[in-house]
């Protein structure tokens, strides 16, 4: 992280810090209830908590930070255990935490503390069709499948080396497995998108986005999902098909911005491809 900002720059910081705060306490404000069972932590609370943090940082740096951490945290453990029978949850005590260390990180990346503020508030707020989708639109299996896609992006990918190995250096098994990953991912972005909308629209739309990213690695996923469900042919030619529509449109877009008179050469080539292959 780069250093505290300058004087003529900290109220600024400030005035994100406490906006962050804000921005996440209307939305627990929203959901605190009222009377006796009430949640203890509203938007007032929010934004002190998140200038709290900038303060302890810009003040007495990490040690005055940590110190104030614990001293909410011991706060949120106190009033938990007494509201724990109305309200067995812990999202916003955890809620209240990660504000006062994004109101301390405003002061070095407001930027990066703005969008996580932002992040956090869209996870608050989908709370019902959250809950709704994993409870009910996924199954247990689909979800064990979920776990290990993401395992194989967040734990396998990092520990794969990047370095070429084997006969003329020519297997890099990170790129290997990013593609690995890519087929996976356009796999599950298709059945996602088969149970959302139906396999009439939801190959081809999962086929024509993959192919800005892979038209080879979409037509190849499209290829064993019609193998695997063969009532599925004709959707899964569809998306594999129109993942070469996006890639003849990938092409137009880098020859517009690196060499206009070669797209003028090649425009109609370009859309030639495009027409035949979405007829």
């Amino acid at each position: 992280m780069s250093s505290i900002p300058a004087t003529e720059h900290v109220l600024l910081h400030y005035g994100i810090a406490l906006g962050l705060g804000l921005l996440i306490g209307a939305e627990r404000e929203r959901r605190k209830g009222v009377g006796e069972t009430r949640s203890p932590a509203g938007i007032r609370t929010f934004a002190i908590g998140s200038l709290m943090g900038a303060v302890s940082l810009n003040l007495g740096g990490p040690t005055l930070l940590a110190a104030v951490l614990l001293s909410v945290a011991a706060m949120l453990v106190m009033s938990y255990r007494l509201t724990r029978e109305s309200d067995p949850g812990l999202t916003t005590e955890a809620a209240l935490l990660l504000t006062v260390l994004l109101g301390s990180l405003a002061m070095r990346e407001p930027t990066l503390a703005s969008g996580l503020a932002v992040m956090v508030t869209i996870l608050l707020t989908i709370r019902a069709p959250l809950h709704r989708f994993v409870s009910t639109f996924i199954s247990e299996t689909e979800l064990h499948d979920a776990l290990i896609l993401g395992a194989a992006a967040l734990v396998v990918l990092t520990l794969a080396p990047d370095q070429y190995l084997g006969p003329f250096d020519a297997l890099n098994p990170r790129t290997i497995w990013k593609i690995v990953l890519l087929i996976l991912s356009i796999s599950a972005t298709g059945y996602i998108l088969l149970r959302a909308v139906g396999p009439r629209f939801g190959l081809p739309i999962a086929g024509f986005v993959s192919g800005f990213v892979s038209s080879a690695a979409t037509i190849g996923s499209m290829g064993a999902r019609a193998a695997q469900q063969p009532t599925l042919v004709g959707a899964a030619v569809a998306g594999a098909v129109l993942s070469t529509v996006a890639t003849v449109l990938q092409m137009a877009v880098v020859l517009q911005a690196i060499s206009q008179s070669l797209l003028v050469a090649l425009w109609v080539s370009l859309v030639c491809a495009g027409v035949t292959a979405t007829v």
